[in-house]
């Protein structure tokens, strides 16, 4: 996930994590031990799950420019970046 930020500006795209419990100290405790440096949106409200359909974590969405929905991925996965990068390159 952090190799996909360090592309974003030549891939064209945002990389945004969303904690849909929105459990700040858990949170900040999780995001300092794994050293992320993505923006994370505390979704204490569950409104993602509402709009979404979230149901899981983690739940990875590409939203593309328009706010379509072109891929969404549930649970942990070795091949995160690849398939990200692939559904990057498509849109």
């Amino acid at each position: 996930m952090e190799e996909l930020k360090k592309n974003e500006d030549a891939l064209g795209f945002k990389l945004l994590l969303i904690d849909g419990k929105g459990m700040l100290e858990k949170t900040r405790g999780i995001i300092a031990d794994k050293g992320i440096t993505i923006p994370v949106l505390l979704d204490s409200r569950q409104y993602s799950r509402e709009v979404l359909g979230t149901m899981y974590t983690p739940t990875t969405y590409v939203i593309d420019a328009e706010g379509r929905i072109r891929c969404r991925l549930v649970g942990h996965s070795e091949d995160f970046n690849t398939i990200v990068a692939g559904v990057l390159s498509r849109i």
